[in-house]
């Protein structure tokens, strides 16, 4: 018998990130991003600014990306990062790994966070079967 080959399926980014963004009107923003800090895909509300140039996303990635890196040492402690909320005057992040990726996902600010989670972790939930 021959050498076998797992043949890993990726999600299709581009729809599971309009499924995201079409899950509640207060996202402003959704994308996936690998540990090298490349977006695989992003969708944004057409309807908005975005409120960061090029730049200063690539930027906002990479200390996301440090920030969830550093995380990782609590791990065995801790168990699992399963979501990391920041708040800020004019926008709300949240980062959710998922299938060796991370999600990064926008708000509009002060709004009640928990039914956009559960509605941002039911479409995850539909494409992770």
């Amino acid at each position: 018998m021959g050498m076998a080959e797992e043949i890993v399926q990726q999600p299709n980014y581009e729809q599971l990130c309009s499924d995201i963004l079409n899950s509640d009107k207060n996202i402003r923003f959704a994308g996936f991003v690998n540990d090298k800090s490349k977006i695989l895909h992003s969708v944004e509300r057409k309807d908005l600014d975005s409120l960061l140039t090029e730049n200063e996303i690539g930027m906002s990635i990479h200390y996301t990306l440090e920030r969830w890196r550093k995380a990782q040492n609590f791990t065995f402690r801790l168990g699992k990062e399963r979501l990391t909320l920041t708040e800020y005057d004019h926008v709300t992040l949240f980062t959710i790994p998922f299938k060796g990726k991370l999600l990064l996902v926008s708000t509009e600010p002060r709004i009640h966070y928990d039914p956009i989670i559960q509605k941002v972790n039911s479409v995850l939930t539909d494409w992770a079967k």
